[in-house]
């Protein structure tokens, strides 16, 4: 095991990783996959697929690949064309991920190969994982990425905390990403600081403050406005 790294039970009964360094959580406490759900499932996936019939995707902050599997999982459901990039210079050992289990989850117990191939992924390698579902894993850090002009309608920023990691919550980052995506696109992110909803509309974005998972008050969604 990455001695770093910690297996933490959570409240809704569905695991994260602490990480020891950083002394920072991969997801909240109050419960794992009910966080994932309701920030980058319900407020970002679902609320996109009213909006584009083929979604891409641009996950800042892969960690245990948890937001990666519900997608998946949400994806076949709803027959939309989804095309899934992960971004994490420090990916978990898989021999931590496995501890974590989560297609032992209700509704997930499907994809346990499908979660399998996505952490074992050659780094950089587009695979299909389902018909509409394909998935790319990249080991590179986002202030080292170029992610690409106008590539992306979604994005998850799930980055560690303005706290714990500053440099990825700067006004550069957020102009990156604007220009990284389709004009009317949605960014979603657990965060909802001043500081980091000004820099949002600083950027090129218009933001909601939205009712937040069990233990936090609000989140953010930003859409790209144009440039």
């Amino acid at each position: 095991m990455n001695h770093a790294t910690e297996v933490v039970l959570t409240e809704d009964g569905s695991f994260t990783l602490l990480n020891r360094t950083l002394g920072e959580h991969y997801h909240s406490i109050h419960g794992a996959v009910q966080e994932s759900r309701h920030v980058f499932l319900e407020a970002g996936y679902r609320y996109i697929c009213n909006k584009f019939r083929d979604i891409s995707i641009l996950e800042v902050g892969f960690g245990t690949g948890l937001n990666a599997l519900l997608t998946l999982a949400a994806s076949v459901d709803a027959g939309v064309n989804t095309r899934y990039y992960g971004l994490e210079p420090f990916p978990p050992d898989w021999s931590v991920i496995e501890k974590i289990n989560y297609c032992n989850l209700g509704g997930l117990e499907g994809f346990t190969d499908d979660f399998r191939k996505m952490h074992q992924a050659v780094p950089g390698e587009e695979i299909l994982l389902r018909e509409n579902f394909s998935f790319c894993l990249s080991r590179s850090r986002l202030e080292d990425t170029y992610p690409g002009w106008g590539k992306y309608n979604l994005v998850y920023f799930d980055a560690f905390s303005p706290e714990t990691a500053p440099g990825l919550w700067e006004p550069e980052i957020f102009r990156k990403l604007r220009r990284s995506m389709d004009q009317g696109g949605v960014l979603v992110t657990y965060c909802a600081k001043g500081r980091v909803r000004r820099t949002l509309q600083d950027t090129g974005f218009s933001t909601e403050r939205l009712p937040g998972p069990p233990g936090k008050w609000e989140m953010l969604r930003a859409t790209a406005q144009e440039l």
